[in-house]
């Protein structure tokens, strides 16, 4: 397993990136603290996206995901400090880990890991 840490001058691409890749896939979130533990927040709905938009001093990162019913599942997390991917060794994405400077972190997990294929069908190698 590794871990690899998205500079925040790379968070708009890299969660474009993400996002174009993942569209679809089942996710489950999850918000951990020191203070409330482990809170779940969605379950095995499609993700819609990840974005990352740099408003004036205040940064923030919006996870979009589909109920069922056509509603649409948003979670913001203002002030993010740090974004990772957790990959398997064979290169297959299991979560993306966003932590704000509150000292939560926001824990999106794929129902399945897989490896992620570019739009020609080639296994992606990043």
């Amino acid at each position: 397993m590794q871990t690899i840490e998205i500079p925040q001058n790379k968070w708009t691409q890299a969660l474009d990136e993400f996002s174009a890749i993942h569209d679809g896939w089942l996710v489950s979130l999850e918000l951990l603290s020191s203070a409330l533990g482990v809170q779940p927040q969605i379950r095995d709905l499609p993700l819609r996206g990840v974005t990352a938009e740099h408003r004036p001093g205040k940064p923030v990162i919006t996870i979009t995901a589909a109920h069922n019913d056509g509603q649409m599942f948003t979670h913001l997390i203002g002030a993010p400090t740090h974004v990772r991917i957790e990959r398997t060794d064979e290169g297959a994405d299991v979560a993306l880990q966003i932590e704000s400077a509150e000292g939560t972190a926001a824990i999106l997990r794929f129902r399945n890991a897989a490896v992620p294929v570019t739009a020609d069908g080639v296994p992606r190698r990043d």
